[in-house]
């Protein structure tokens, strides 16, 4: 399947914007508190495999997307996981 050329700049425009939300979250990364610091581990992993996913469907690298999918669902998992986990102790 052939992505149009304006659909390829918009793919490459959300990538950098996912690259520009990753400043607060690695702000997050420096607090203290450990509980934080895992979630904010987790949402840089998920912009990151995301920015992969747009950044492989806007240069038409088969490749690089599917990497970047494989990274956002095992983010997705880490993030169920742990709300599975917050759910048993409370």
């Amino acid at each position: 399947m052939d992505i149009p050329t304006a659909f390829r700049w918009v793919l490459l425009a959300l990538a950098v914007l996912q690259l520009v939300s990753l400043a607060p979250v690695l702000r997050r990364l420096r607090r203290a508190e450990p509980e934080q610091r895992l979630a904010a581990r987790i949402d840089a992993f998920e912009s990151l495999s995301g920015m992969l996913l747009l950044g492989g469907l806007g240069l038409d690298n088969l490749t690089l997307g599917v990497i970047g999918l494989v990274l956002m669902s095992l983010a997705l998992l880490l993030r169920g996981v742990r709300l599975l986990a917050s759910r048993r102790r409370a």
